[in-house]
């Protein structure tokens, strides 16, 4: 893959983002069909600050959206932009009402309770809540730039899941597309589908290479490896599984121009997430108001009119660093969480905490961190970034560690 560090990254919006994770948490283990007759549904709450409030799904007998309402009180809604899987019934539409949300975006895939549907719309027509079916729109250039720079090659896998997916959710006898017309039918419908593939790139690789979870301890000076057991109840399993896509789906939206990193923080008893992130420059930022280099990238003079991004030809030590200005994935969650008390949380991400972050994920309360790649790949020294502390609580007993490896890694 051709990398260079001046290149602005490609991404979602961050609407799109959240309606596509909204649709990821009918996936979530735990998600549940209500025994009312409706249909289970994803759904994400957005402050008006654009930070995530809360991200659940219909489970334990409780609608998706009725969940978020209860849990954190109207007064915290109020204002929120709210995306979810699929138009909600009429038991869910008096409470965004009545909590005065911004706005409600649902995708035009089968509604929770079809013959509902005249009520709800009597009900947002009758308030100033507004209701808009919405579909992401992943650009096929987007999806080629994501599959270059993630050196994604199984086509043919990808291609099976998107197919797999999309059948899965889109039904035309159920779709609600009404009053468009025909072309605007079609448009919507291959929206959809690349969406599919999008999410169809991310989830391929973590399920079609068999990951598995194991426990890992350190030993000596040198805080060496240890495998232990597979982990194949919560927090390992199915559970870290779908959260580790989620957690991937996160780093794609890292403006960061080499290392996307993806964090959920989970309450381990209520099985709920609580906070989530991802890294990139500080909120809000232009691109060139911070250095965008890595340890690794060549100077500027050697690359104006020739591609050297893979040989350094310049010593890089003059080059101002990225380090000192990026927002860390574990960071961002941390600061953005909706509950204060994370005792025995759990923190999914994709890449291992450095030195930087390890100190916050325990002073939080996180007991456990779930990692998205093989420790023993990640060296100390590779980068500005060191990795011992981490090391140092699992081995002193003060953090427990599960990382995702192929099954038949180091077995």
């Amino acid at each position: 893959m051709s990398y260079k560090y001046k290149e602005r990254v490609t991404r979602l919006s961050k609407d799109n983002l959240y309606m596509a994770l909204a649709l990821w948490m009918e996936e979530f283990p735990y998600f549940q069909e209500e025994d009312d007759g409706c249909k289970g549904v994803g759904v994400v709450f957005v402050l008006p600050n654009d930070r995530v409030l809360s991200v659940d799904c219909s489970r334990d007998g409780v609608h998706g959206i009725a969940r978020v309402i209860v849990k954190h009180c109207a007064d915290r809604v109020e204002g929120c932009k709210v995306f979810v899987s699929r138009k909600p019934c009429s038991i869910c539409a008096k409470l965004l009402v009545q909590a005065r949300v911004l706005r409600v975006f649902y995708l035009p895939i089968m509604p929770e309770k079809e013959e509902d549907l005249a009520n709800v719309d009597r009900l947002f027509n009758a308030s100033p809540v507004a209701q808009s079916m919405f579909v992401p729109h992943v650009g096929e250039s987007l999806l080629d730039k994501i599959m270059e720079r993630e050196s994604l090659e199984d086509a043919d896998f990808i291609n099976s899941c998107q197919k797999e997916i999309f059948n899965k959710w889109w039904d035309k006898d159920s779709v609600t597309l009404d009053p468009l017309d025909e072309n605007m039918k079609q448009q919507i419908e291959g929206d959809f589908d690349l969406l599919m593939k999008w999410i169809a790139s991310i989830k391929t690789p973590v399920y079609k290479a068999e990951m598995k979870f194991y426990n890992v301890d350190f030993k000596g000076d040198d805080l060496g490896v240890i495998h232990n057991a597979e982990v194949t109840e919560f927090p390992g399993g199915d559970v870290a599984k779908h959260m580790m896509v989620f957690a991937k789906m996160l780093a794609r939206q890292t403006d960061d121009p080499k290392t996307g990193v993806g964090a959920i923080l989970m309450d381990k008893l209520k099985k709920e997430i609580v906070g989530l992130g991802w890294n990139g420059f500080p909120s809000k930022a232009l691109y060139a108001e911070f250095p965008r280099a890595s340890d690794k990238d060549a100077s500027d003079k050697d690359t104006s009119d020739k591609d050297t991004s893979d040989k350094d030809t310049s010593d890089t030590s003059t080059r101002e660093k990225k380090y000192p200005f990026v927002i860390h994935a574990e960071q961002n969650a941390l600061m953005v969480r909706n509950e204060k008390d994370l005792k025995d949380g759990i923190l999914f991400v994709t890449k291992c905490p450095c030195n930087e972050c390890a100190p916050l994920v325990k002073l939080s309360g996180v007991e456990t961190i779930v990692v998205g790649e093989h420790l023993e790949d990640r060296k100390e020294g590779d980068s500005a970034l060191n990795y011992d502390k981490v090391r140092k609580y699992v081995k002193d007993g003060e953090l427990q560690c599960i990382e995702m490896r192929k099954g038949d890694a180091s077995e």
